[in-house]
This record gives C-alpha cells, structure tokens and sequence, in this order.
C-alpha cells in the first residue's frame, strides 16, 4: 500500500515536481559552476558547500525521493541522465551527486518509520553509505548497538545521516545460519569523521572514514542485506512504484557508472577540443589532420558510445522494476562493469594521446584520468566477479555461493 502523503510530507516542503527534462536541463544550466569549482574540490579534499547548495536549491537532490516525502521519484534513466550531466563537468561532483540521490533511493527501502525519522525533518537529507560491514553490533533490547570505524564514505561532510553496515550476532542457538548483515541508519550526533581521504583520484569526494562509539540504534532504523538483495525491502510494502523494489546492487551500480560514463564523455570532449589548437613540438603541424590522431579519436569515440548503449540496455532492463530474473541480474551486472571497463580504456587512450601537457596538474584530463581509474575500482562494478557469475549461468552452473552480489 502507498502512504498518504499528508502522513509523511512536511507541511509547505512539498515542491512541485520535476520531470525528467527539466531536471536535466538544471544540471546543465549548472554544471559550468561546477567545473569552475573542480580544482577548489580537490583542494578541500572534499565538495564545496556552494557545490552542495547549488544541488539543493535546485531541487535536484530528490530525483529518486517518494513523492509522499516530497521527492520528485524519477526514474533510474533519468537520474543516470542528470548524473552525467554534472559528471561530465567533473568526475567527483558527478559522483557526490550521484549518492545524493540514490542514498535516497536506498533510505526508501528502510521501514517507514525510518523514513519519516528523516525526511519529515529534512526533505533534502544527505545521507551517505557504507556496505563494507566494518562495525561491531551487540543486540540490545529495542535495537542495537553499534561500534566501528567505517571507510569510503562519500560525500561525508555534507551529510546528515549514515547507512552503515555491520553483521548482527546470530541469537543463541541460532549459530551456523547465513550471517546477518544489516544496513543501521545513524544520525549526524552519533559519529565523527576521521580524515583519511589522501589519495590519488576522485580527491573532491571527501571519501573519509566514518567512526561510530558505541551508539544504539533503534530496530526501526535497521534493513536486512539479504532482504535488499532480493527487492524485497520494507520500504517496498509501502510505495508502490516497482523502483522502490529493484535490488540493492541493480540500483546502486547505476550511480556508479553514471558517474564514470559522464566523466568519460566530459574527458573526450575536453580532449577533442584542446587537439584543435594543438600543434606538434618540431614541425608545428596541427595535430587534428594527423590522420592516426583522427583514427585515434574515432576508437576513443565509439568505446565511449559501446559504454552508453550497454550501459542502457540495462537500465531499460530495470526500467519496470523487479522482480528481475536470475538471468536478467547477472546480465546487468555484467553490463554495468563492462561499461565502466570501455570507459576505463577510453580514457586511458585520451590520457596517452594527449601528449607531455597532460600531466600537467593545471591539464583537467589528468584529473579525469585519475578519477576514471578510482571511479572504476570501485567493488560494486568488478568486471571478474560479475563476469564469472555471467560465465557460470551460461554454462549452467551455479552462481558463485561467495559472491555477496550475486
């Protein structure tokens, strides 16, 4: 069943919709200030607050939000489709960006008390996540308590709350069963950031460590992994649009290579236009009627292009919602981490092809090269683990009992 949105919407926070073309319109309407900010991210090591404002105030935070919290609740493409607009003008905002909204998406699939706990405050809420179970839980009546030092967090310092995992102690008697992990939302109050963020790409993420002492949180404020995993979370009980049913790693992927498709496509059309006015060292020949540059440019172009088509083939497949197929997940995992593996190439082809300039710290393809090469480590788009389960399936074997994705 649906809430009644006069159960949950802030009185006078309920903001008029956004459709799919309008929201991508305001990206780009801003993403020259967002590049204007990209070495200043790099700089605080983490988002500008401007960066983050600009985000809020043009409604863009609630692409994926339930429209009974006030959010807009657009679809995965057209979340993709602003996400790479702002990625497209740096690869860390576009990123930053892209957990805004899909930890939102995420925070939908909690109970709903967990949601209002949030959004009746703050429409706009900042959440980030962490599905690394790093944290020590202890049952307590009510709840549980939770410890640990969590990393990777994104986006950290502009968030208002945090969904961290941890592995809950079986009850006794109950030893031997699949563990059970679980995501624990924590407000703001209850953790500290511990600066650890020093690293060679994506520097503007702020991806520091989140630190939680000893802290209880409710049993309302917890979603089980397992039940996630399957798109049959307890948010999805309660709205009825098939998104809030897709599984975890379905949806959250998209964000990933959303942010590494537009970075890649920013990259080519940064490199395309300084190769224009380039002209080689010794015979001050142009560079663009080199026919190999052109050659060249032409295989960096069409790897690009493969990485979108693959790219939205699956979100077409995910277009209805779950329930999805064995076939249909594992398909689209594969396709999510082989669209991040065309972009990793083609950027790898820009860097080298751009010449000594490049490495220069005030060249931006240095900065998109690296953030495309840490983008793509990312766990949740390792083209080995989707491959192999891809491999299995065809093969008519059983998926990979080790793999948390699968």
């Amino acid at each position: 069943m649906s809430i009644e949105a006069s159960e949950t919407t802030p009185a006078g926070r309920h903001p008029a919709t956004l459709t799919h073309a309008e929201a991508v319109e305001r990206a780009r309407a801003m993403a020259g200030d967002v590049r204007a900010r990209a070495a200043e991210a790099e700089a605080l090591r983490r988002m500008p607050e401007a960066t983050i404002r600009g985000f809020i105030d043009a409604g863009l935070v609630r692409l994926l939000t339930p429209r009974a919290f006030g959010g807009h609740e657009l679809s995965l493409e057209a979340f993709a489709d602003v996400t790479m607009e702002i990625a497209r003008a740096d690869g860390s905002s576009g990123w930053c960006f892209s957990f805004l909204n899909i930890h939102s998406w995420l925070l939908a699939t909690f109970p709903v008390e967990a949601q209002r706990d949030v959004w009746l405050e703050n429409p706009d809420a900042a959440l980030a996540n962490v599905n690394v179970p790093a944290g020590k839980v202890v049952r307590e009546e009510g709840g549980y308590r939770l410890s640990g030092d969590w990393p990777w967090a994104s986006g950290i310092h502009h968030c208002d709350w945090a969904m961290l995992a941890g592995v809950v102690p079986p009850e006794p008697g109950a030893e031997g069963g699949p563990p059970d992990v679980r995501l624990f939302l924590v407000p703001r109050a209850d953790w500290d950031i511990r600066d650890t963020w020093h690293v060679s790409g994506q520097r503007g993420t702020g991806s520091h460590n989140v630190v939680v002492k000893d802290r209880l949180v409710p049993q309302h404020r917890t979603a089980r992994m397992a039940e996630l995993s399957g798109g049959q979370s307890p948010g999805a009980a309660f709205h009825e649009n098939p998104l809030y049913r897709l599984p975890v790693i379905t949806a959250l992927a998209s964000s990933l290579v959303a942010s590494i498709l537009g970075t890649s496509q920013g990259a080519y059309r940064r490199w395309c236009a300084a190769t224009r006015d380039r002209c080689t060292m010794y015979s001050r020949e142009q560079v663009a009627s080199l026919s190999h540059q052109q050659i060249r440019l032409a295989e960096i172009a069409v790897e690009i292009d493969a990485a979108e088509l693959v790219f939205r083939r699956a979100l077409d497949t995910v277009r209805s919602g779950g329930p999805l197929s064995t076939e249909q997940r594992v398909r689209t995992r594969r396709d999510y981490a082989y669209s991040a593996v065309l972009c990793l190439r083609a950027v790898e082809r820009i860097f080298n092809a751009s010449g000594g300039g490049a490495h220069y710290e005030s060249s931006p393809i240095q900065r998109d090269w690296r953030d495309v090469h840490t983008m793509a480590a990312h766990a949740g788009i390792n083209f080995d683990a989707a491959a192999e389960n891809f491999g299995r399936m065809a093969l008519g074997l059983p998926l990979n009992p080790k793999d948390p994705l699968a």
